[in-house]
């Protein structure tokens, strides 16, 4: 028999799916709720706790702060499945340093994210700001000669990171025309939809020749704030940037300097580096930024898209089999 750990809303989207396996492997899976605002487990039940998925915390913080409450307390805890990509925050080191198993669920929300980073670029990079501000003003405001967009084909984007998300930008990109670099420590592979790969470190050399800087890797102690003032200062002033991963990887002070003196022409940004972004930022009133917040994998099919990646595990759990996305350090 196994205990999981789960959200009682949650199960209700998996139940059939849970019973199905239990039937399928003739294993029986016991379930122990998140306890309700106000109520704990008893230190009995926290015992017999082996694996555990939270909530989704773009929905639902406070049960995710219930779960963790619980989970960290539990003392035969073995597994957890994270219903999302990002391990930055503390708890999941403290959880690896407790031997506690960590799978993801990278790549889940590629698709809706990616899309939403083409959809911010084609809007900059099309021309569409200039369309905007004429039909407000009720004005038939053609393009002239000499200000026509850049041809997309003439456009170089460099992606931060190639991992799900910055892969699916990639090939997307290539798609539609524009000249893509990535960025990643690993070598190159042949799914790549790339025309050059660099490294980090050979970032500072290619900046000066973007049109758009993409940012999609992970938050770890390398990408803490790796575009300050002297990075973001080699990018050309027609330049735009999307971020879509960790607000923290971005100098926010000297991002909002740029884009307000014309240092940079616009941005994307659906992290920050604090959040909920406070409503005295400046970066709200700045009209060549678009803001989301935090909600660029937003759709519909969320669930569908991420339980697929808890279940799978939990029938290779069940099996003994190795476990798909795995995390060994945050």
């Amino acid at each position: 028999m196994t205990n999981l750990l789960i959200d009682p809303i949650l199960y209700t989207l998996y139940e059939d799916d849970i019973l199905a396996i239990e039937q399928r492997n003739s294993h029986t899976i016991k379930t122990i709720f998140v306890p309700e605002p106000g109520e704990r487990l008893s230190p009995d039940i926290l015992e017999q706790i082996d694996i555990a998925t939270p909530p989704n915390p773009d929905y639902e913080r406070a049960a995710v702060r219930r779960f963790y409450g619980s989970a960290l307390r539990a003392p035969n805890l073995k597994w957890i499945h994270l219903p999302h990509a990002g391990i930055d925050d503390p708890v999941f080191g403290d959880l690896l340093k407790k031997g506690v198993r960590l799978t993801n669920a990278s790549g889940a929300m590629a698709e809706p994210i990616a899309s939403t980073a083409i959809a911010a670029l084609l809007y900059f990079s099309r021309g569409f700001p200039r369309w905007v501000r004429s039909q407000k003003s009720h004005m038939w405001d053609q393009y002239p000669f000499q200000e026509l967009p850049k041809d997309i084909r003439q456009q170089r984007i460099l992606i931060f990171g190639l991992g799900a998300i910055g892969s699916e930008i990639a090939r997307l990109s290539e798609a539609l025309g524009f000249q893509v670099t990535g960025v990643r420590r690993s070598a190159r592979r042949t799914e790549d939809s790339i025309e050059q790969l660099i490294t980090p470190d050979q970032v500072k050399d290619i900046l000066t020749e973007m049109d758009w800087l993409i940012v999609s890797s992970p938050l770890t102690e390398t990408t803490y704030n790796f575009f300050s003032d002297e990075l973001l200062d080699l990018l050309p002033s027609n330049a735009g940037v999307i971020n879509i991963a960790r607000g923290e990887i971005i100098d926010e002070e000297s991002l909002i300097s740029r884009l307000s003196d014309g240092r940079l022409s616009y941005a994307y940004l659906d992290v920050f580096e604090k959040e909920p972004l406070s409503g005295e930022s400046l970066l709200w009133d700045l009209e060549n930024v678009i803001i989301s917040p935090h909600d660029s994998g937003a759709t519909s099919a969320v669930d569908e898209r991420l339980k697929g990646y808890f279940l799978r595990n939990l029938e290779f759990w069940i099996k003994g089999e190795p476990l798909e996305n795995e995390v060994f350090e945050r």
